[in-house]
């Protein structure tokens, strides 16, 4: 049986909307987009037959703002629209999806996102905690979200960010 979904696979490209080309355009939305998709397809029929499950999709804070990469904000906000939908559709399935939206992590992604010049501007005087997250509370707030304490929770959005999506 599976009871639990993470979609988690994702790339990032930090280029401007003028020089990304079609490729980049198709190759983020396949994979970012295009990949959790397929994934939840094939999922919701094997959680539907045995009586529900959790998906949670990791999307990005450039899902919810503007982002210097058009591309990848344009995947990771329709990875956000796509999670409400699934939640929509398979709530009478037993099935909950949710979507956790990570700022800038300490991973390889996290550190192609802020490059090291930018770290004070971008990273330390935007973000009220002033520092990259951690790849473990990314998980904590996904493993809350596949946990039967979160079974009234389908369609919400978390955020885990240091504080910077609120200023």
């Amino acid at each position: 049986r599976l009871d639990i979904l993470v979609n988690n696979a994702g790339i990032y490209q930090r280029i401007p909307i003028d020089e990304t080309n079609e490729d980049d355009w198709d190759r983020m939305m396949e994979v970012n987009a295009k990949g959790p998709f397929l994934g939840v397809k094939a999922a919701a029929k094997a959680m539907t037959a045995s009586g529900g499950g959790s998906i949670i999709n990791l999307s990005s804070t450039a899902g919810l703002r503007a982002s210097v990469a058009v591309h990848y904000g344009a995947s990771k906000g329709a990875l956000r629209l796509m999670t409400k939908s699934i939640a929509n559709r398979y709530a009478k399935d037993g099935i909950r999806c949710n979507s956790v939206h990570p700022g800038p992590i300490d991973t390889a992604m996290g550190h192609a996102a802020v490059p090291d010049d930018q770290l004070d501007e971008r990273l330390y005087n935007r973000i009220p905690l002033g520092r990259f997250g951690k790849p473990e509370e990314i998980a904590n707030a996904i493993l809350f979200r596949a946990a039967d304490e979160a079974s009234f929770m389908t369609g919400s959005e978390r955020v885990v960010d240091g504080g910077a999506t609120s200023r």
